[in-house]
């Protein structure tokens, strides 16, 4: 038992040291940090529910609200275990480290195995817990109202404390069965080529899942009342109706009654499969990285060595552009932290464009999803906006800060391909590939003319957008260090909505505008064409007076200086 307890301690204290935690910064501030800002959410909403004045037998009353207050709950809780599996996607099983250190010591068969296990439980538990405890202890209290006896307030607490705990132990096991499901299908090889994409995409959801939050709070009402078939395939429904049935009474009626069932299944499958694939994940795991230890470098695939030769040939003829892409692909590509950053741009993004082009039918004879083309003109600027601006910031943080010595002993005396280089590698590996997706849907649903004037249209903002955040960047990415307290929150935030309200929705409307006159969109495509040879000749002026690359980002000064002498 001192063994296990000792493996329990080291795993668990491995779940909290990852590449995506901040190297610089205390491990324990950064996780009470975490605890708390997860703990906040769940209060504020218990607060906004006294003005309300809903009782839990009185669910439907003042729109319901109440219902739509107890789906918050839920999602929230399984939003945040989603976001606890996925950033711990690659410490879900022992690490070759552990492997070298632990399996020389006189343990026990299955003693790493069950202090993993054991270790990943407690540390689901702990944000568990501390994601649901203060509304679980509020919420209850609050829908009971006055004069509602203890057992009927304990009851309703009760209800709270297992809708909110199954739904985020559904979604925790869920991720983990995927991750297992990978690991026993796919080779190593192959493992290891998927894992990240798949990472990204569940980190996407997530995020698209946790902004459209205020839009399906608004689509319960009329999906229930008219029994839509979409209830049966969004899981918070199913435990949102789990919480509800379980309310003293069944005040919610038949219909969330007969979705109350699909939850405790869904957990139990989750559970089985999760049990199945772990274990035979874990074997799968040990034995693949054992054996793999004396394995050489794996290089590029033909697909990726094929593109790389492309771009070197046609894109690059300076090596120093191709050493700085090439870097920052690969930096990208093996680093989680900016991965699940570009991520959770991609999620905004999708959350923002989706209500534009697909609505939910909530009518009899309706159909169940249906895209309009009406639109179609914010989304290539809404994801233009956020695919440009989310690299340009993720340029902004460095991949491992204390190896930048290296780029400052090999800098030479050109700096400019290196600004260069991030330059085309956003045009390259954001913008085009942006495009030649959305070319198909835009082609399918306004006709070659209307696509192809709404595509350049919204290119050509796109790359004033990335010529005008790169006019002073005078980094290589990931290379320099990073201090976020520089620049206050409340003034990005505000900037970005400025910038994002301005270059998506007004714009849009600018081009619904000009789509009938022809003479002012050629004078908007000529004024655009000045606006980036202006951008490129102000951007030549400024690395004429200072080009020298920034490794070191200085903080505020503690004494400012008027700088008068």
């Amino acid at each position: 038992m001192a063994s296990l307890a000792l493996l329990v301690r080291h795993f668990f204290g491995r779940l909290f040291d990852n590449e995506i935690v901040s190297q610089t910064g205390d491990m324990r501030t950064n996780v009470v940090q975490v605890l708390g800002f997860l703990a906040v959410p769940g209060m504020f909403v218990s607060f906004y529910m006294l003005p309300q004045r809903v009782r839990f037998d009185q669910p439907f009353l003042r729109g319901w609200l109440l219902i739509g207050d107890d789906y918050f709950f839920v999602l929230y809780s399984m939003v945040v275990m989603g976001f606890v599996m996925v950033f711990e996607w690659d410490a879900l099983f022992p690490d070759r480290k552990d492997y070298l250190i632990l399996t020389p010591l006189p343990l026990r068969g299955g003693a790493i195995f069950t202090g993993k296990l054991v270790s990943l439980i407690v540390f689901l538990g702990v944000f568990l817990i501390d994601t649901n405890l203060f509304c679980t202890l509020l919420a209850p209290l609050i829908a009971g109202g006055q004069g509602t006896p203890a057992t009927v307030v304990w009851r309703i607490a009760a209800a709270h404390a297992m809708a909110v705990a199954a739904g985020g132990a559904f979604v925790a096991l869920a991720v983990a069965g995927v991750q297992g499901v990978l690991i026993n299908v796919l080779t190593g090889r192959a493992f290891r080529r998927v894992s990240p994409w798949v990472q990204m995409i569940l980190m996407g959801l997530l995020i698209t899942v946790l902004f459209l939050t205020p839009l399906v709070c608004a689509s319960i009402r009329p999906l229930v009342e008219q029994r839509s078939p979409l209830l049966r395939w969004f899981p918070p429904f199913w435990f949102l109706a789990w919480y509800l049935d379980m309310m003293p009474g069944h005040p919610a009626g038949p219909v969330f009654r007969e979705l109350a069932p699909l939850a405790r299944e869904a957990l139990a499958m989750a559970a089985a499969a999760f049990a199945v694939t772990y274990l035979a994940g874990y074997r799968r795991h040990a034995r693949r990285v054992m054996e793999s230890l004396e394995s050489g470098f794996e290089g590029p695939g033909r697909l990726r060595t094929h593109f790389d030769r492309l771009v070197n040939r046609w894109l690059l003829p300076h090596p120093l552009e191709r050493a700085t892409f090439h870097f920052i692909s690969n930096t990208i590509l093996r680093t989680a932290k900016h991965r699940l950053f570009l991520a959770t741009y991609a999620g905004i993004a999708c959350a923002l464009a989706l209500p534009a082009v697909v609505s939910i039918g909530a009518r009899p004879g309706a159909p169940l999803v249906s895209a309009t083309a009406g639109g179609l003109l914010a989304i290539p600027l809404t994801l233009s906006f956020f695919a440009v601006s989310g690299l340009r910031a993720a340029f902004n943080f460095p991949a491992e800060l204390r190896a930048n010595w290296i780029f400052q002993v090999c800098e030479s005396a050109e700096r400019v391909p290196h600004i260069r280089a991030a330059r085309k590698w956003i045009a390259v590996m954001g913008i085009v590939p942006l495009f030649a997706l959305l070319a198909p849907f835009e082609l399918a649903f306004r006709g070659w003319r209307l696509a192809l004037i709404h595509l350049s249209f919204a290119l050509l903002l796109a790359l004033l957008l990335l010529n005008l955040l790169l006019v002073w960047f005078r980094k290589i990415p990931f290379t320099c260090s990073y201090f976020p307290g520089k620049t206050s929150m409340a003034v990005m935030a505000a900037l970005y909505l400025a910038g994002f309200t301005t270059y998506s929705w007004t714009m849009a409307d600018v081009e619904a505008k000009l789509l009938s006159r022809p003479a002012e969109l050629v004078l908007f495509y000529a004024l655009g064409g000045l606006a980036l040879y202006g951008l490129a000749w102000l951007e030549r002026r400024e690395l004429g007076v200072d080009d020298a690359l920034i490794y070191e980002d200085e903080p505020d000064p503690i004494v400012r200086q008027l700088e008068l002498g």
